[in-house]
């Protein structure tokens, strides 16, 4: 596989630049494939703006391909907000067409991919013919787009087909018709038919597809880099009777009762404490949730601001929601390697037995909540978590990228 220049093709719909999650974790893998000299091209979407990972892809820039992208099913509505009389008249009857539309419908209307599946085929083409490739690996969701996958196999039958799947392919279901769900469910089927291995971020999602789909399939799990680290400075010495906490990230629908207890938990402490927290948050949502007099809400930062914040924190947020509690994203490995104490407020699963299990953090629920106030505090002096002796290795993508290279090495 590392003979021949071209051998694997990763196919990701966002990739650097843009600032995309899933774009993010290719460009990493991509880094860690150009040190471990392994041959390889990329091929995905156009878009403008800048990433925060951009650095990361400037070593191999030359072997991307880029799709120009167009967006169906994108009425005048969703584009744009009213302005005067005539346009609100047009945004409201592009609303109603829209509303009668969607029912009829093929399948996920809602997928960012679709329409662009014939612009990906022909790239891929080109690069499978031009550099000799021998693996195929694309990223989903969105997920519509890897109905390229099935007429690949039977154009390539000698390249093997690996999908990265980061979100369930059903988790975009819940507005559809039956019909629809049908269609999408056939389309899954015929994609994964011509799949010989499956990634995924987790062991549910990982037995998911083992058990209900037959496929091999292998954990690839989320990272972090120490490269984003390396340039943030150690934290002044932190005052005596004041405690800051900081959450960093998005927000997830069904996370209210997790917002009131964090609230809680800052009365709690301000009874012993002067109390200082941060939201740093890139999307709208939860603001009445979070209108309370020790929550500072602020919009956007860079990574880079973003860890520096964290090493000046005392306590940094993990919030999930209720169909999340197993899932260990970056961002959260990234807290377990700036080795600050965690404050997880979520259910009871894989993230909450890693935090116990290592001593990373705090479970807050409302049962426990009065005693770990206490801990939290005692915490403050005593410092002995997170566990200052935890191993990272295994969680960077230098270790995970190797581990993925010998799994595709097996694949023939």
């Amino acid at each position: 596989m590392t003979s021949a220049t071209g051998k694997i093709l990763v196919i990701s719909f966002y990739f650097p630049p843009y600032n995309k999650v899933g774009g993010r974790r290719w460009a990493k893998h991509c880094k860690y494939f150009e040190k471990e000299g392994i041959n390889f091209n990329v091929l995905a979407g156009e878009f403008s703006g800048t990433s925060p990972w951009d650095k990361d892809i400037e070593p191999f820039a030359n072997r991307i391909t880029r799709v120009k992208i167009k967006r169906e099913n994108w009425p005048y509505h969703l584009r744009c907000l009213p302005n005067g009389i005539l346009d609100k008249v047009r945004w409201k009857l592009s609303h109603l067409t829209w509303e009668f539309r969607k029912p009829y419908l093929k399948g996920n209307y809602g997928d960012v991919s679709s329409g662009n599946e014939n612009a990906f085929l022909e790239k891929a083409r080109e690069i499978v013919q031009q550099h000799n490739t021998r693996v195929v690996i694309i990223s989903v969701g969105p997920f519509k787009y890897s109905n390229i996958l099935p007429i690949l196999k039977r154009e390539f039958p000698e390249i093997k087909f690996v999908i990265d799947y980061r979100d369930y392919w059903e988790d975009g279901f819940s507005m559809l018709t039956e019909k629809q769900k049908k269609w999408e469910k056939e389309c899954q089927q015929r994609v994964l038919n011509a799949v010989d291995l499956v990634l995924s971020p987790n062991e549910e999602m990982t037995e998911f597809y083992a058990t209900v789909f037959k496929k091999k399939s292998m954990v690839l799990p989320h990272c972090f880099d120490p490269d984003d680290l390396k340039d943030v400075s150690v934290s002044a010495n932190r005052k005596t009777g004041v405690i800051s906490i900081l959450y960093g990230g998005a927000f997830y629908e069904k996370i209210e009762p997790s917002l009131e207890l964090l609230k809680k938990l800052l009365d709690e402490l301000a009874q012993k404490l002067v109390v200082h927290c941060e939201f740093y948050v890139s999307v709208k949502g939860f603001e009445k949730e979070l209108e309370h007099p020790r929550i500072a809400r602020y919009g956007f930062i860079n990574s880079n601001e973003y860890f520096q914040k964290i090493e000046n924190t005392d306590y940094t947020i993990l919030i999930l929601p209720p169909n999340r509690v197993n899932a260990m994203s970056s961002k959260f490995f990234e807290l377990v390697a700036m080795k600050k104490p965690i404050l997880y407020f979520g259910g009871e699963g894989v993230v909450s037995r890693f935090i116990e299990k290592w001593n990373l953090g705090f479970h807050i629920t409302s049962e426990n909540i009065n005693n770990q106030v206490a801990s939290v505090i005692e915490n403050l002096t005593t410092c002995k978590i997170p566990d200052a002796g935890y191993n990272m290795t295994q969680h960077t993508f230098g270790y995970q990228t190797k581990q993925l290279i010998s799994r595709l090495q097996q694949l023939g």
